[in-house]
């Protein structure tokens, strides 16, 4: 038994960039007021970077009443909201550009708010094909040399499974290069 591993850097072709803001009020309906106000300002700023709206997903924001779990003493403000947008696109120039500054832009508008970009790779059929065949052909150079050692010969493929395909970051500082790996075990007959 041997086994063929490929590995292959290969650039994100996806991002899904999540923005959360937040807000604190003693009138439930002051805060509504701030959030919707804070979702149009969000909104606006994407669409200023050129997004569309099928690339923008709206979240619907989540209300706590803060005197259930707390002394009403031990706070300031009664009422907080919590609310998410998403914008999911192949615009990897522009999420990359638009990181650097959106959680500013906002703060400049009283928006508290937190960025943070996933990047996804969803070309993997593209690239199985070869990657396949390489794996197995590390795995028949890995057997040849096993047999060479041995003084053997390489016989027919007795029996060969693929492993699953892994896309992982590149690292922690590159998550839109992404690296993916395949190991196919093989094991052959000798003679």
């Amino acid at each position: 038994k041997v086994r063929g591993l490929c590995e292959k850097e290969v650039p994100a072709d996806r991002v899904v960039l999540r923005i959360n803001f937040s807000g604190q009020d003693n009138e439930l309906t002051a805060l509504r007021a701030t959030m919707d106000r804070n979702e149009q300002a969000v909104i606006a700023l994407l669409k200023n970077a050129g997004f569309s709206d099928e690339e923008i997903k709206y979240t619907s924001a989540r209300f706590n009443d803060r005197y259930d779990s707390y002394y009403s003493s031990n706070i300031r403000f009664r009422y907080n909201a919590n609310q998410t947008i998403n914008v999911f696109t192949d615009k990897m120039d522009v999420v990359s550009e638009l990181e650097k500054k959106i959680d500013a832009e906002l703060l400049k508008q009283d928006i508290i708010s937190s960025s943070y970009s996933s990047y996804e790779y969803h070309g993997l059929n593209d690239i199985k094909p070869s990657m396949i065949a390489e794996s197995l052909e590390n795995a028949r150079t890995a057997a040849d040399e096993f047999a060479k050692n041995s003084h053997s010969r390489i016989g027919k493929m007795r029996t060969a499974s693929q492993g699953y395909f892994e896309v992982e970051d590149l690292d922690e500082n590159t998550p839109q290069v992404k690296k993916v790996r395949v190991v196919t075990t093989v094991e052959y007959y000798l003679k």
